[in-house]
């Protein structure tokens, strides 16, 4: 009988195949609720995925942001035996082949082992909406957080920088980051001190701006930047601030998509998302509104549950899979978690069970 590792590519290719098959007739437009009277249009702050100078200019050259040669600082794809897992290094058994709107291309270090994040002094409020938004991604998906804050800057031997997110306050110009998936190094988050203020943002706003960051810095494009967006949303630049229409533009090339455009991701833009005058920035194909995403969309768990593997971080080199692990549209029986942990243990030489007393219990934010 073949394993869950040996056939995980094989399944992918029929999970990927239902995916596609999904249909988008429960979503609602603002349009359609407003009429009813069950929603209020606002406009809620979104969060800004910025690039830097040199990454815009290779998105205009070449279609990509990320150079192979500017990628010399992350993480090859094998944990070497002397680095623990809970250092950020790339390793998935499963290796899918396709997902939902996200980066794509020969170099898998752009995606993590477990989201290295680190914050700097933030108030009580800014801190409970961290804690949540990790929460309900490691609830519905197989993304895994690492409390780095007391780690040290650099790997040693090889004085490597680790990879961290980081999340600090804007000063007023430079909320957003410039990541999608891992880059290598310190990669920021920066928030408004607005956030601080329940009468201008409610938690569930917060709790979303920091959800679709964590999605970006875990390999996912914003939505209206797959490449057949067309089809499905009308966009007018004219609306969008300056400095934000990254946000809208189509990913040609180290990309991949799985299932139809998604009107419920909470990457996609809202209606007066990053509008600089009050116009609407995107619409439905058609005219009509596009709503405030608030929560993860089913397609975007099976984006992250297919490209990651539930780990939890240990004092040393075993690999321990979490209780739950999405696989192919469901959880993985216990049996069936032990047996693909056995295997990714027995490739790195380990044979049994990983020793107990070795988990590091993570702090909250």
């Amino acid at each position: 009988m073949k394993t869950l590792f040996r056939t995980w590519v094989v399944t992918l290719l029929v999970f990927a195949g239902i995916l596609y098959s999904c249909s988008d007739e429960d979503y609602q437009s603002l349009d359609d609720l407003s009429a009813t009277g069950e929603v209020e249009y606002k406009d809620a702050l979104d969060f800004i995925a910025t690039l830097s100078p040199q990454q815009q200019e290779n998105l205009e050259k070449t279609g990509d942001i990320f150079l192979p040669e500017q990628r010399k600082d992350s993480w090859n794809d094998i944990i070497a035996e002397d680095v623990p897992t809970r250092w950020g290094v790339f390793d998935n058994p499963f290796k899918p082949q396709t997902r939902a709107a996200g980066i794509w291309g020969s170099y898998p270090a752009q995606y993590w082992t477990m989201i290295r994040l680190k914050t700097a002094v933030l108030s009580s409020r800014v801190r409970d909406a961290i804690n949540a938004a990790v929460d309900e991604i490691e609830t519905e998906t197989n993304v895994r957080f690492y409390n780095s804050q007391n780690d040290p800057k650099y790997y040693e031997p090889g004085h490597i920088e680790f990879p961290n997110v980081f999340i600090g306050y804007s000063n007023g110009n430079n909320e957003g980051s410039g990541s999608f998936g891992l880059v290598g190094g310190e990669q920021k988050i920066f928030v408004p001190r607005d956030f601080d203020n329940p009468s201008l943002y409610t938690d569930e706003e917060v709790i979303a701006f920091l959800m679709h960051a964590f999605c970006n810095a875990a390999g996912m494009f914003n939505e209206q930047m797959r490449k057949d967006r067309d089809s499905y949303v009308s966009i007018n630049l004219n609306n969008v601030k300056d400095g934000c229409k990254i946000q809208f533009t189509k990913q040609d090339k180290n990309y991949t998509m799985l299932g139809n455009f998604d009107y419920n991701s909470i990457t996609l833009a809202s209606s007066k998302a990053y509008s600089k005058n009050g116009l609407n920035t995107i619409t439905k194909t058609g005219g009509g509104l596009i709503a405030k995403n608030y929560h993860l969309s089913q397609i975007d768990k099976n984006f992250l549950n297919n490209f990651y593997a539930p780990y939890i971080a240990r004092t040393d080199l075993w690999t321990e899979l979490d209780t739950k692990v999405y696989y192919n549209g469901r959880i993985l029986t216990e049996a069936e978690r032990l047996d693909l942990q056995r295997q990714m243990n027995q490739q790195r030489g380990l044979y049994g069970e990983p020793p107990s007393g070795f988990r590091i219990e993570r702090q909250p934010w």
